[in-house]
């Protein structure tokens, strides 16, 4: 089956010019890899799991797109099929970690000819787990749900024994900003951002001044910690939310940013955020639609924070309409081999992870955790199914925080503990941020 759009070249959004680039500086960096997880439960066919995961890699265009120069800009260049290898076989009881090992490496992708996944499958007696290695370039956390459900529609139709294709989704074009409206949205995070401080290091570690440069980070391993947190204590976090008048999201990144001005000493850091930039009609889409956001701790010690880090949020969801490299290059002031504007990172998966039929088979997209490193340090806060929290802790093998995880996380979670247990009063804000 081929697409009459072969061949079609569009421009490359703003991130995908950044992925573009980063490959350039460090070739093959877990920091663009992702891993998708699906687990299908039932009596599993394999020739038609094959079949369905192909139809997926046709229906979905950013999974058969290549990304070249022309004319001094990156463009996207569609391809009429997938150029992806055939689903690779692992054992039985395969985790994350061997399929992480068995999937990535140097020679994965080569996002030039169109090669930005891998599938591999895992049979097992209670049905089987798919594995999807994607270069981030194509792939986002939304992307996970919108993959199980394509892959559980195609699975139904070559199950029964009919093609399992599903109609092809045309990637939306890149909406374009005008002169003007760019403008605007400089001067907005040039208000915001300016006179802002980078993140000190730990207190009393080594390296404390300065953290790794850009490429250091790059091309760095991580080191990683996780932890539970109860889910009463998630129940008390989204309670204290309500009585804030804002997401349990604000509470979490509160108690991220005490957590760091309690290790670092620092104060009126950045602290980037992703966030879905999905429009309505792009919800059943594949491809990596986010922008990350810095996000300014205001004062974080005195009452009021949960509402004071809401409102930071929201002032910048105001413009979110620029990419993060044009805010960047809007509020840089000065030339350092760090990371500029900000050093860490927090992301919450607040997603409901729905269960798709497959005809005899239910399949689930299952949390995953990053594969490289996108900033110096960085949490990944996701809702567990048993209502605990699961909390990632990650930060670059040189870079001064791998020995202070524990310590990073036990703060964090003493942080949550307090916050939601506060009694600060509500206050009703007008803008949005992050659900």
């Amino acid at each position: 089956m081929t697409d009459r759009s072969e061949g079609r070249v569009r421009p490359a959004s703003a991130l995908e010019r950044q992925f573009w680039l980063g490959e350039r500086i460090a070739p093959s960096s877990p920091a663009n890899w992702v891993l998708a997880h699906v687990r299908a439960d039932g009596p599993v066919d394999l020739p038609s799991l094959d079949a369905a995961l192909a139809a997926v890699a046709h229906r979905q265009e950013a999974l058969r797109t290549g990304f070249r120069i022309e004319d001094g800009e990156v463009v996207r260049v569609l391809l009429a099929e997938s150029v992806a290898e055939p689903a690779l076989r692992l054992a039985p009881g395969t985790g994350f970690d061997e399929a992480a090992a068995a999937l990535l490496g140097p020679g994965t992708f080569d996002i030039t000819a169109g090669r930005v996944h891998r599938a591999a499958v895992a049979p097992d007696a209670q049905g089987a787990t798919v594995f999807l290695a994607v270069h981030h370039i194509a792939f986002d956390g939304l992307s996970q749900e919108i993959f199980a459900s394509d892959l559980a529609q195609a699975y139904a139709r070559a199950v029964d024994g009919g093609d399992p294709h599903l109609p092809v989704r045309e990637r939306q074009a890149v909406p374009s900003l005008d002169p003007g409206r760019r403008a605007t949205l400089a001067a907005h995070w040039r208000a915001l951002l300016t006179g802002a401080d980078d993140l000190p290091g730990p207190i009393g570690g080594t390296a404390a001044a300065t953290g790794p440069s850009q490429r250091e980070l790059a091309a760095a391993g991580m080191a990683e910690v996780r932890t539970a947190y109860p889910a009463a204590g998630w129940q008390a976090v989204r309670e204290q939310a309500r009585r804030s008048a804002c997401s349990p999201y604000a509470v979490l990144l509160a108690a991220y940013g005490r957590a760091l001005a309690e290790l670092t000493g620092g104060a009126g850091f950045c602290i980037g955020t992703p966030v879905a930039a999905r429009e309505p009609d792009q919800l059943d889409e594949l491809g990596c639609l986010i922008n990350t956001l810095p996000v300014r701790m205001p004062e974080l010690s005195a009452p009021g924070v949960v509402q004071r880090v809401w409102a930071a949020v929201g002032d910048g969801i105001v413009g979110a309409e620029l990419p993060c490299d044009e805010i960047i290059r809007a509020v840089r002031t000065t030339a350092s081999r760090r990371m500029p504007v900000y050093q860490a990172l927090f992301a919450f998966e607040s997603w409901r992870r729905a269960e798709h039929p497959a005809g005899p088979v239910r399949m689930r997209a299952l949390p995953v955790r990053p594969i490289g490193g996108q900033a110096e340090i960085q949490l990944q806060v996701g809702e567990m199914p048993d209502g605990t929290l699961e909390c990632i802790a990650q930060a670059s093998l040189n870079g001064p925080w791998p020995q202070h995880l524990p310590g990073l996380l036990n703060a964090f979670h003493d942080h949550l503990g307090r916050l939601a247990a506060s009694c600060d009063s509500p206050r009703t804000l007008t803008t949005e941020g992050p659900a």
